[in-house]
């Protein structure tokens, strides 16, 4: 399937390449992806970092701050886009995240995508001393935060009063260099995420859906936009998958087995265990050019690959770029 439309970004979790996010970056930009993503939180249950084969001391969950890691990734490269898939904006007072985007928008010209969501682990909400609400409050929440950050990033001097936020007269410059905003990128699967999608949505990045999920949860964001009167055409559609490339199926099965076992037994129901295996793309190149193909008929048009162990995180990036992402440029 070769379309010019089809793009490929590399997506580190904050806590899995610590020591490394600087040469990935600048790797992902040599082998001609398009995008760098980093996940956004203060750290993640301690099965997270089993699941990717980290040995970690207890107590310790390493885990970079997203913004921060993005504005200095901004410095290192010079053309892919640059996202954060999702930052939580009930963690964050959405003013202070509005003047820290549109800054790295500023300072990387015009690269940003601003993925947002409501969040999901509690823990990590309650540790850092913020109330963890109910879903429908955590929604609430987020879409008066988007509100707020688009005015702050297009009008001169921004108010809003709402249930849970509000700023007077508050200016914000310089403003993003991405007009009228960077694109707002919302993840997650809820009927209350698809509706932010079709209102404020500039594009949508589930984690990890299997080929089946995506084509279902897709279709349904098509027709909510029709409904409020957008073209579905405006919505970027894409997802984030496990990756395990090697030289052949059999070698890169060796490598992904314990840890997508690991996670599927942890982050799922038993009965859903096969979903870890069903949502990620594993093999030789063929192997995963045939699986890339399955995503993109079901409709996605950027492919985030998470790269299964920070072992072989470099030798994966340059396997895709050099083996399976010129098949989609020729």
């Amino acid at each position: 399937m070769h379309n010019e439309e089809n793009k490929f970004g590399i997506f580190i979790g904050g806590a899995t390449y610590i020591g490394v996010v600087p040469d990935i970056a600048i790797l992902t930009e040599k082998m001609n992806f398009d995008s760098f993503w980093v996940s956004d939180h203060m750290f993640l249950p301690e099965y997270f970092y089993q699941s990717v084969g980290m040995n970690i001391n207890k107590g310790e969950y390493p885990f970079l701050e997203a913004w921060t890691t993005i504005a200095a990734v901004s410095t290192i490269t010079k053309k892919i886009k640059l996202g954060v898939g999702v930052t939580p904006i009930p963690m964050r007072q959405p003013a202070i995240l509005a003047k820290q985007v549109a800054t790295i928008d500023f300072i990387s010209n015009g690269r940003v995508i601003f993925g947002a969501g409501a969040g999901w682990h509690r823990k990590e909400f309650e540790s850092y001393g913020l109330i963890y609400d109910k879903h429908q409050i955590r929604i609430e929440k987020m879409l008066e935060g988007i509100e707020i950050i688009k005015k702050l990033w297009t009008e001169p001097f921004a108010s809003y009063s709402g249930k849970y936020y509000k700023i007077r007269e508050a200016p914000l410059w310089p403003k993003p260099i991405q007009k009228p905003h960077p694109p707002i990128w919302f993840g997650g699967t809820s009927i209350k995420i698809m509706n932010a999608i079709s209102l404020y949505g500039q594009g949508w990045v589930p984690y990890c859906p299997t080929v089946e999920q995506f084509k279902e949860l897709y279709s349904k964001i098509k027709e909510m936009v029709k409904e409020v009167g957008r073209d579905p055409n405006e919505i970027e559609p894409a997802c984030v998958v496990l990756a395990c490339v090697s030289s052949n199926y059999d070698e890169a099965r060796k490598i992904a087995e314990p840890i997508i076992k690991l996670r599927g037994s942890f982050s799922l129901k038993p009965e859903e265990w096969d979903k870890a295996e069903k949502s990620g793309i594993y093999g030789g190149p063929d192997d995963c050019i045939e699986r890339i193909e399955e995503y993109f008929k079901a409709g996605v048009k950027h492919i985030l690959f998470e790269i299964i162990s920070p072992k072989i995180v470099y030798d994966n990036v340059k396997l895709l770029g050099e083996k399976v992402i010129p098949y989609f440029r020729e």
